[in-house]
């Protein structure tokens, strides 16, 4: 695991973590279904250190398990989004500002 970054290892644990995590949520029994194996092999692959060398090799690809409901954005464009509502926002003093017109 040498060759891994630091953010790649943390990243590897995550991994690890999220798939853990979704095999207790989703069931053993579910998953083994789906692949069309035994539980045991499920079981067998959480012992024997598979998960765990899959995880890692998500990381070492530069990817990162997320949840399917998860939406991914880029950094930049929320940054330049940021920037303008914060322009925005420091122009505003007031409620009253925000009105469209003078008639309350």
């Amino acid at each position: 695991m040498g060759a891994l970054s630091e953010i790649q290892l943390e990243r590897a644990r995550k991994n690890h973590s999220a798939i853990l995590t979704g095999l207790a949520r989703v069931g053993q029994n579910t998953v083994a279904t789906a692949l069309d194996v035994d539980e045991s092999k499920i079981s067998k692959m959480k012992s024997g250190g598979d998960l765990q060398q899959l995880a890692t090799l998500i990381a070492a690809l530069d990817l990162k398990l997320v949840p399917a409901a998860s939406r991914c954005f880029n950094p930049k464009e929320i940054e330049t989004i940021l920037w303008q509502a914060q322009q925005y926002l420091a122009r505003i003093g007031s409620v009253d500002q925000l009105q469209w017109d003078d008639h309350s």
